[in-house]
């Protein structure tokens, strides 16, 4: 199977996947990043289970989206007059929650309830284990209760 071929059989699951860890407007932006970098690694012709590394590699891209959007927000605000506040998001509902959570517990949570599947088959998209994926539902859970509680 060639690169565009797998490429195109997963790209939908990825952006939507995607979605849920970084917003609509940057998973399409996310997904081509993930999956340049994972075409162009040297371990990619050793790759048994393509899905698996691609899923991997959209979330540890957007585990560095995460971190330049961050560096960039601080760096805006330290730019911005003393007076000014910075923009409060509104955090009554519960993808606002869901945006709190870390990147490994949002992932988790979006292939859980909005993929609608089971934590073995997360943990198969994931590259890791199914022990890993019930941990972070748990702790998702426990914190997505203290975010809504608040």
């Amino acid at each position: 199977m060639t690169d565009e071929e797998i490429y195109r059989k997963h790209a939908d699951d990825l952006v939507r996947f995607a979605t849920g860890l970084v917003g609509p407007f940057d998973a399409a932006d996310v997904v081509t990043d993930a999956c340049l970098r994972a075409f162009g690694s040297k371990g990619w012709p050793t790759v048994a289970n393509h899905r698996a590394y691609l899923y991997r590699s959209v979330l540890n891209q957007a585990r560095s989206h995460h971190r330049s959007t961050l560096r960039r927000r601080v760096r805006e605000f330290r730019a911005a007059e003393p007076a000014t506040a910075p923009p409060r998001e509104v955090d009554v509902d519960v993808l606002a929650a869901v945006e709190r959570l870390s990147v490994q517990q949002r992932a988790a949570v979006v292939l859980t309830y909005w993929e609608d599947l089971a934590p073995s088959d997360v943990a198969s998209r994931l590259g890791v284990s199914e022990g890993s994926v019930k941990r972070h539902l748990a702790r998702a859970r426990a914190r997505l209760k203290e975010l809504l509680d608040e």
